[in-house]
């Protein structure tokens, strides 16, 4: 089966005239994706891989008189249940049409998606922003995906309340690509951010991260007390939550990845004193590893109106950073869920490095 192809740049109309993609799907992809040449699909799904830490959907379509065997990759299974995805969303067999944007290399068969809209007429998508823009253009009072309406402010902290990143104004965040271009680093640093390419990613080997950055990562985040000792912190894809201990006393875990935490209160913000890491790569931001040195100093605080929730950290790692870096991020509340746990797979880990190129 040939794999390799060129750009589809007309709309595929055998399941009925389609209406004009939304403007505004841009969504989280790797870095071999070019958002200047969106590609329409008609095939049928030869796999759907429901896995960590992208999903991936195979395609068969015809192209030129030859079935092409397209890689397409989405987001990751909590950022797409988000909007209606699950794992028995798409079968093999199934008949589909697909908008989304074509690899930069013009010969692999390889893409990225914005939507996918079954046979009969079910348009599933990969950003809330997105399914709101087709209901509102399409006059639809309720379509496939999770629900937009209102979520109530949360009047305390912490209260097992849900988040997810946004920007400082709320809006749309601009997914880490790349590592920090302004950060003090060492001369060790400086050679790993010359050095850098995302397929040096620790998911890529089903590897987790400690934090700082396992905190700025796109997933649904809560915070709730256990008894009057702990807070907990726990998030989609983690084996166990992050445990917070409110006693200065508490014995110091070993030496891991994610350290020994204790915290307090000052006044309304949550002070959270993490130390005791091993070494961890990409522990400090993508691209940038931290040492069993690194230090780390985390305040979390709720806006006024309840709808955010704000972090600023103090992280410092004389192994990898000239002096403390400081850096704020934040969440906007959303609908209560479930976290969610997913297999990871290498394969799936991988695709966007492999796939599209070689005959399947």
């Amino acid at each position: 089966m040939n794999t390799r192809s060129t750009v589809l740049l007309c709309a595929i109309t055998t399941f009925g005239t389609l209406a004009s993609p939304p403007t505004s799907l841009a969504h989280h992809s790797h870095a071999s994706i070019d958002q200047d040449k969106p590609i329409t699909l008609e095939g049928t799904i030869a796999k759907f891989m429901w896995r960590m830490p992208h999903v991936y959907v195979l395609i068969d379509a015809e192209e030129n008189g030859e079935i092409v065997r397209y890689t397409v990759e989405t987001l990751n299974p909590p950022s797409l249940a988000k909007v209606g995805w699950a794992k028995d969303s798409f079968r093999p067999g199934d008949r589909v049409v697909m908008f989304g944007h074509h690899d930069r290399d013009p010969d692999r068969a390889y893409a990225s998606v914005s939507w996918m809209q079954k046979e009969d007429g079910q348009r599933m998508f990969t950003s809330a922003r997105a399914l709101q823009q087709y209901r509102d253009e399409q006059q639809i009072a309720a379509a496939v995906g999770e629900d937009l309406g209102t979520v109530e402010p949360a009047t305390e902290f912490p209260d097992g309340n849900f988040w997810s990143r946004v920007s400082p104004t709320g809006d749309r965040f601009a997914p880490y690509r790349f590592p920090p271009k302004d950060w003090p680093y060492t001369e060790k640093a400086q050679a790993l951010v010359d050095q850098f390419h995302e397929s040096q990613n620790p998911i890529n080997e089903c590897k987790s991260v400690g934090p700082p950055r396992a905190m700025l990562m796109p997933m649904s985040h809560t915070f709730y007390k256990k008894g009057n000792d702990k807070i907990l912190i726990d998030r989609d894809l983690w084996d166990q939550p992050r445990v917070i201990h409110l006693n200065p006393d508490t014995p110091t875990t070993p030496a891991n990845p994610w350290g020994h935490s204790t915290g307090h209160f000052e006044g309304d913000v949550l002070v959270v004193e993490t130390t005791n890491f091993t070494a961890n790569r990409w522990g400090l931001r993508i691209g940038v590893d931290s040492s069993a040195q690194k230090h780390l100093v985390e305040r979390y605080w709720l806006s006024d109106d309840g709808m955010m929730l704000h972090m600023q950290f103090t992280v410092t790692d004389p192994e990898y950073l000239t002096e403390p870096v400081t850096m704020t991020h934040q969440w906007g509340k959303v609908a209560t869920t479930e976290l969610m746990q997913v297999e990871c797979s290498a394969e799936s880990a991988n695709f966007f490095i492999t796939a599209g190129y070689e005959d399947e």
